[in-house]
């Protein structure tokens, strides 16, 4: 499908997400980050786009499961300079349906490597992508330290203070 063209535009998916597994269907679009409300307040801007794609099937025990990839960047403020910085993503979930939550596997029953997600007869793609993208953000968001505008500061806190050097001097330690 084709990008969206207006950002005030809503992607709106809705699926029985039974239905879209057993029949093995699949949506790949263009989702605006303004549309994504819960995750605005955590980022710095929310100008861009993520590419997404949501695949259906039923896997080697007959089990109806999702796959959702998300691809793209957030704009997220650093930690320790304030400053902006694009955080990239690179989201890969997979999923296995179940009727219902009294379906859903003890936690010593469940393997980590499978996550599970109640079907749902009316459920919001958009929804499950931000739940997602909630899951992938860093919860203190910071440039890497060579990157930040921070780190030149905090090398000027590492060099030897002036009054340091003349009490030094005053003491007669800095003497031969």
């Amino acid at each position: 499908m084709a990008a969206p063209t207006n950002k005030d535009s809503n992607v709106s998916y809705v699926i029985n997400s039974f239905d879209f597994a057993r029949k093995a269907l699949e949506i790949h679009d263009t989702i605006f980050v303004s549309q994504f409300s819960r995750l605005s307040g955590l980022l710095a801007s929310d100008e861009g786009v993520l590419d997404f794609r949501l695949k259906g099937g039923v896997n080697t025990e007959g089990r109806p499961g999702l796959e959702l990839q998300v691809q793209g960047a957030l704009i997220l403020s650093c930690q320790r300079c304030l400053e902006s910085f694009e955080f990239k993503l690179d989201i890969a979930a997979s999923f296995i349906l179940v009727p219902d939550e009294s379906s859903l596997p003890s936690e010593e029953d469940e393997q980590d490597d499978q996550d599970y997600l109640v079907a749902d007869a009316h459920m919001q793609v958009i929804e499950l992508i931000e739940d997602e993208l909630l899951l992938a953000m860093p919860l203190a968001p910071k440039h890497a330290v060579d990157e930040c505008a921070a780190n030149s500061k905090l090398n000027e806190l590492k060099k030897p203070s002036p009054f340091a050097v003349l009490k030094g001097l005053k003491t007669g330690k800095n003497q031969p």
